[in-house]
């Protein structure tokens, strides 16, 4: 989710509610909960060991 950088510094920093943010980035409170409950980083597409021999 491209999303979740954005969604979490709202949440957390600016105090804003899940349904606000679900509104202004046109996305349901559902998605907006899992992404603040994921522990995930944003950008998860690096492959580790891509050089495995």
């Amino acid at each position: 989710m491209e999303h979740i950088a954005e969604i979490r510094r709202r949440h957390f920093i600016s105090k804003e509610s899940i349904s606000a943010i679900a509104n202004n980035l046109n996305l349901s409170r559902q998605t907006v909960r899992k992404a603040l409950r994921s522990e995930a980083e944003p950008y998860t597409n690096v492959k580790l060991n891509q050089h495995r021999n």
